[in-house]
């Protein structure tokens, strides 16, 4: 029963919580013997201070109890030694810091947290734990408590100030949160829930109710594309916002399809969440893996079972390519599969003999005039170029996606020297333009 939350002194007695048992609870995490409020009288005081309701639903916290929910135990487990690190360890990039995860509190319903005043470290554990979904300028009010539940003082501030306030000498603090409206809840995925329910609700956007699921699909790949755009860019100001554009088709097509009786944003999330813990069993379970090719095998293992529960089943190993990947990737994805089943070169040697191999074909199709023939052995070549970027380890659709922007970037470049010569491509011999070509590189 550690970090309890008290909705109000009605709800205390209903589940049958005595004020001592409460305040005594409080107290054990915050590792003191000071009894000198009972919860009834640290709510009656908020109510006389703060101007709450005497029955209004409020969370009572210890604020010792309320950071240490920040770093719950089934989150943050440590990797042992020789062990899998988390993701910014083994990329390189600094050091882990966990989630707040769950947060503790419910930011659309108003929050008291105290604390004593011999533990002046607390409000700058607080500030960081709760900007995490209140705003920065989150209006707080802030009373300073007396051995016998006095109010010494009272000051309204920022929540971001909070860690800097100065505060007169007391025995206890007490903080109100005034509850966030829901449009207000903005770092929170219930606030774009409740957005997307009014946008296509009663009174909603005369827009955006008139659209389909198959409507949205350009939208939808619009968004997938401006997301590789910023990754591809290395731009995580940009990745953030585009994100964020991509869940709002996805909360678009949840709510479609929550009205029409067919499943609700929940569902989505759940169904997520089960198949990650479940394709998983090495981290969720008991399993044991030996490395990332073996967790590979153990996913698709999975899949299979996972198909044959719904009364699918696969009948080509090449199934389950989208058909709408682009053409490069999707043959690189074909490629894998068959490779996996299998159907791959031993060496790599072998796969650089077939390239030469499908360039000799090419050659021999073009001498021979034959253009149906020559886009058919092209096409054999481009297939056998993802299959060594496969065994390169690298993707070949990101690869020729950074060569056409080279090329642009060179092209431009080029461009703007002959430009600037007063003169146009057209009329520079190709001595001169390989020339500049050299250059601009």
């Amino acid at each position: 029963m550690r970090g309890n939350q008290v909705p109000s002194r009605t709800l205390a007695t209903h589940f049958g919580y005595k004020d001592d048992d409460v305040i005594n609870i409080l107290d054990n995490d915050m590792q003191s013997s000071t009894h000198l409020l009972t919860s009834g009288q640290l709510l009656d005081l908020a109510a006389s201070l703060f101007g709450l309701e005497a029955h209004a639903g409020l969370q009572l916290w210890n604020g010792a109890a309320l950071c240490a929910t920040a770093q719950p135990p089934d989150v943050v487990m440590p990797a042992p030694e020789g062990g899998v690190q988390p993701w910014v360890v083994t990329q390189g990039l600094g050091a882990y810091v966990p989630p707040v995860l769950p947060f503790p509190l419910q930011p659309t319903v108003a929050a008291l947290v105290w604390w004593p005043a011999t533990a002046p470290e607390l409000p700058a554990r607080l500030v960081p734990l709760l900007t995490t979904r209140y705003p920065q300028a989150h209006p707080l009010r802030l009373a300073s408590l007396d051995a016998a539940g006095g109010c010494v003082a009272t000051v309204e501030l920022m929540l971001a100030d909070l860690a800097t306030a100065v505060l007169p000498a007391c025995q206890t603090i007490l903080v109100h949160l005034a509850p966030l409206a829901l449009a207000a809840d903005q770092r929170s995925a219930q606030a774009l829930h409740w957005v997307m329910t009014r946008l296509l609700g009663p009174a909603g956007c005369p827009w955006d109710v008139r659209q389909s699921h198959q409507a949205l699909r350009p939208t939808l790949l619009e968004e997938a594309h401006e997301v590789l755009e910023a990754l591809n860019n290395h731009d995580m100001e940009a990745l953030s916002e585009e994100l964020g554009d991509l869940l709002i088709n996805i909360m678009a097509h949840s709510e479609m399809a929550r009205q029409a009786g067919h499943f609700a944003f929940e569902d989505v999330l759940a169904q997520a969440s089960a198949k990650l813990i479940r394709r998983h069993p090495h981290v969720f379970g008991a399993q044991r893996v030996d490395g990332a090719g073996a967790v590979k095998q153990t996913w698709e293992q999975i899949k299979a079972a996972e198909l044959a529960a719904k009364g699918r089943t696969r009948h080509s190993a090449l199934d389950g390519v989208p058909p709408t990947l682009p053409a490069l990737a999707a043959a690189q994805a074909i490629g894998r599969k068959a490779a996996r089943s299998g159907f791959n070169w031993e060496t790599q040697a072998q796969v650089w003999a077939k390239l030469h191999e499908e360039l000799d074909e090419l050659s021999a199709a073009a001498a021979s005039g034959d253009t149906a023939h020559c886009a058919e052995e092209f096409g054999d070549l481009l297939f056998v170029l993802t299959r060594l970027a496969d065994w390169l380890k690298f993707d070949a659709e990101h690869a020729l996606h950074d060569g056409n922007a080279k090329f642009r970037r060179r092209f431009t470049l080029f461009e703007a020297q002959i430009t600037a010569q007063g003169r146009k491509i057209s009329a520079c011999s190709f001595d001169e333009m390989l020339a500049l070509w050299r250059e601009v590189r």
